[in-house]
Order: C-alpha cells, then sequence, then structure tokens
C-alpha cells in the first residue's frame, strides 16, 4: 500500500507541476506544422528565382513558426515573443499563423469577444492578419458554411469578413491543387462572404502561379462573376509579399487582363493599406525610392481607402464590407492610373467619370 500511495502521490505531483507550469502543451506538437514541408518545392509553387524562392520559404517558415508558437509553448505570451524576434517583411505571416492557432491553444474553446479582446485589440496592426488566420483555421476544420459563419458572427462587421479570405485561401492553396471542384464549397456562402472567400483564393493562386501568370489568368476565367474577386486577392498579395519591391508588383499587374484591372487595383490598395499599419517607419523606407507620381498615387490610394471605411462604418449599413471594397474600387479607377502609375488629373479624372461605374464593381 505504501508504495502504491507513493506512485499515487507522485503521479499527482507530475500532473499538477504539468498544469501549473503549462508543460503539457507540448502535447500539442503534434499539431505542428513542420516547416521542411511549407516550402516552394514541396508545395509545387511556381516559383523559381532563387531570391524569390527564398523570399517564399521564409515567409511560409514564418506563419508555421507563429502557429506553433501558439498552439505547442508553455507561455501564453511565447507566440508574440516569436513574432516581434521576426523581420519587418515576415511578421506579419506569424502573428497570421498565431491566429490560426489561437482556438487550438483554449482547447476549441472559441469565442468571437475574446478573440478580439486577447488578439485583436492589443495589436491593432495586425488585425487584417489576425481575421485571415482565424478562417483559415476554420479551412483547416472543414468547417461547413453554417459552421464558419458562427465564427464571424460578434467579429468587426468590416474586417470579420477577411474570416471568409482566409478560409478560401485554404481551400485553394492546400485542396485545389489535388481537386480543382474544392472551391465549389465556397458556393454554399451566402452573400457577400462568396466574394470575400473568393479573395481569399485569388491570394493562394497568386502564390502558386507567381511566375505564371498565365496559368493565374487561365484558372481564374473558371470562377465566373468571382473572377473579379479572386483578381483583387491577387492584387492584395502581390504587394503585400514585396512592399518593398512595388515595380515587381506593378509589372505582374500590368499583364492583368483589362477587365480584371480595377478590381486588381482594389486589392493593391487593401495590401499596402494593410502594409502602411503593420510597422509605419518600415514602410516609409520601402517606399521612399519610389519615385514621385507612383508615390502620390500609394498614399493617395491608402488615404481614400481610410476615408472611405470611416465613412461606411458612421452609415452603420448591413453591408459595409461590401460598400467598402466598392467605392474604393471605383475611386482608385477614377482617379489613379493603373498600376499606381500615378494620381490622374482633373481633366483624365472627369472623363472616366463620364464612362461611367466599374464593369463588375457590383459584384466585388
Amino acid at each position: 500500500m505504501t508504495s502504491w500511495t507513493y506512485i499515487v502521490g507522485l503521479c499527482a505531483l507530475i500532473v499538477t507541476a504539468l498544469a501549473v507550469t503549462g508543460w503539457w502543451r507540448y502535447g500539442f506538437a503534434m499539431w505542428a506544422i513542420r516547416p521542411k514541408q511549407m516550402r516552394v518545392d514541396r508545395l509545387g509553387l511556381c516559383v523559381s528565382a532563387p531570391l524569390d524562392v527564398q523570399r517564399i520559404n521564409s515567409i511560409l517558415e514564418s506563419f508555421a513558426g507563429g502557429f506553433n508558437a501558439m498552439i505547442a509553448r508553455p507561455s501564453a505570451t511565447a507566440w508574440q515573443g516569436y513574432c516581434e524576434s521576426l523581420p519587418t517583411l515576415n511578421r506579419p505571416f506569424a502573428e497570421e499563423g498565431a491566429a490560426m492557432g489561437y482556438t487550438l491553444r483554449r482547447l476549441f474553446f472559441y469565442s468571437p469577444t475574446a478573440f478580439e479582446t486577447d488578439v485583436v485589440r492589443p495589436r491593432p496592426e495586425f488585425r487584417y492578419l489576425y481575421y485571415v488566420g482565424l478562417g483559415f483555421w476554420s479551412g483547416m476544420r472543414n468547417h461547413d458554411a453554417h459552421r464558419l459563419t458562427e465564427v464571424t458572427r460578434g467579429l468587426d462587421p468590416l474586417h470579420g469578413f477577411l474570416c471568409y479570405d482566409g478560409y478560401g485561401f485554404k481551400l485553394a492553396f492546400f485542396d485545389y491543387p489535388n481537386d480543382v471542384n474544392a472551391v465549389r464549397r465556397l458556393d454554399s456562402l451566402e452573400g457577400y462572404a462568396r466574394n470575400a472567400a473568393y479573395q481569399g483564393v485569388g491570394r493562394a493562386l497568386w502564390f502558386r502561379f507567381m511566375d505564371r501568370p498565365d496559368l493565374f489568368i487561365e484558372h481564374v476565367s473558371r470562377f465566373g462573376v468571382h473572377a473579379v474577386d479572386a483578381a483583387a486577392g491577387a492584387g492584395l498579395a502581390v504587394v503585400f509579399v514585396n512592399p518593398d519591391r512595388l515595380e515587381f508588383a506593378r509589372a505582374w499587374a500590368a499583364k492583368m487582363p483589362a477587365e480584371w484591372q480595377p478590381h486588381v487595383h482594389l486589392g493593391m490598395c487593401f495590401g499596402l493599406k494593410a502594409r502602411s499599419i503593420n510597422n509605419v517607419e518600415q514602410f516609409e523606407r520601402d517606399t521612399a525610392g519610389l519615385g514621385s507620381k507612383v508615390k502620390d498615387a500609394v498614399f493617395a490610394a491608402i488615404r481614400e481607402c481610410d476615408r472611405i471605411e470611416l465613412l461606411v462604418r458612421a452609415e452603420r449599413g448591413d453591408n459595409g464590407y461590401r460598400d467598402w471594397r466598392v467605392r474604393v474600387t471605383q475611386w482608385m479607377a477614377d482617379h489613379i492610373e493603373y498600376p499606381l502609375a500615378g494620381v490622374k488629373t482633373p481633366q483624365q479624372a472627369a472623363s472616366r467619370l463620364e464612362r461611367g461605374t466599374v464593369r463588375g464593381s457590383k459584384e466585388s
């Protein structure tokens, strides 16, 4: 009896120590993403230039690292330390990965109020990434449309739509290469949620076909009315991944079909807006070397994006995220030369206004 009492007591002490120290969370390592699997060659991405391969590999590694630090570290703040240790270019992706692991760390207990309080509000400069990461988790969990809608309920009425973006990204990045019909799951989403999800699809396919814009066009053309949403997602991705190489992004955008260009422009605006709040000083350094016309276009677009967001929030309409995107798309078409080539003169803007509304803007 004495030996059994000793064993039981020892086990109790071990369990207590694990509970108090949080060491038991190392058990979540089985859920961890293996960084070696998140590489250009392993994923079959169309990226070939050595510097581009290095960049994408480091981004994917950072995303995986953020997720792993969130789920499998005893400290509740370990993920913050990991994210802060990264270069400015990569940190947002680690923050996104950490948000993906938030619900898992909480033992699958999810509360939109807690997510906003614990993750979004303390670090608002990464707010867009957090919602995308949360939606990515829903994609990894194969949530259906109803469950995904429940995840977004109670989140910020505008930015919460980015959960659908993250969900669409997961389907296109991981499932679509094996089954092109995988994105048909998005058909069950209602209203503008589907548009937002296809934006994520476009982001994912940009990563997959970065060196082959012709293949990107071929695949996205299959999405019918949602091709413009996917085009917007690609526009966002190309500038967000290359905030310090905007000429690279502009050259890629220039290859897109004319009917998609207003929506690619929208994505570029949103991507630059996101980068500008991630780290203000770094964004100023990244844009310092741009030509004056391009620089003027970049900052004019960001200012207008902010202004329209404030207006939409003040209106408190039922379709705020849609209205935000539609109005920015139209303003960019009316006032900014594509792709971010300069601010149009009053004469150019007047001529554009006479030609009417952007084709497809009502849907995206």
